[in-house]
């Protein structure tokens, strides 16, 4: 994990005093600064950040016609999250439960 910005959109860590910022700078520009004192709480961003991409790149590779994208998303991210940390693996049902709740899943588009 990078420790100094690299402008290409992937995150990087500043140490501000006591506490992390995960920031992603793209062609100089800031898109996201999260803070946290917790060093679990910044291994998550980062690793939720990797398994999320894994899920979209495997979840296109079995594509099911007629069914939202986000199914096998979101069941694999969880899949992933499950064998590396059990917690991270609520949290994140927990943040995909408050997607839908908003964008429900959508099977016919």
């Amino acid at each position: 994990m990078p420790d100094c910005p690299t402008h290409s959109g992937a995150p990087h860590v500043e140490i501000i005093g006591d506490e992390y910022h995960f920031v992603v700078t793209e062609r100089g520009s800031e898109f996201e600064r999260r803070k946290t004192k917790e060093s679990d709480e910044l291994l998550y961003w980062f690793v939720s950040g990797g398994v999320s991409q894994l899920a979209r790149d495997w979840e296109l590779e079995h594509r099911v016609e007629g069914n939202d994208s986000r199914r096998l998303w979101f069941a694999k991210e969880v899949e992933m999250l499950r064998t590396l940390n059990i917690e991270w693996a609520k949290r994140k049902v927990l943040h995909q439960k408050s997607v839908l709740k908003e964008h429900p899943f959508n099977d016919n588009i």
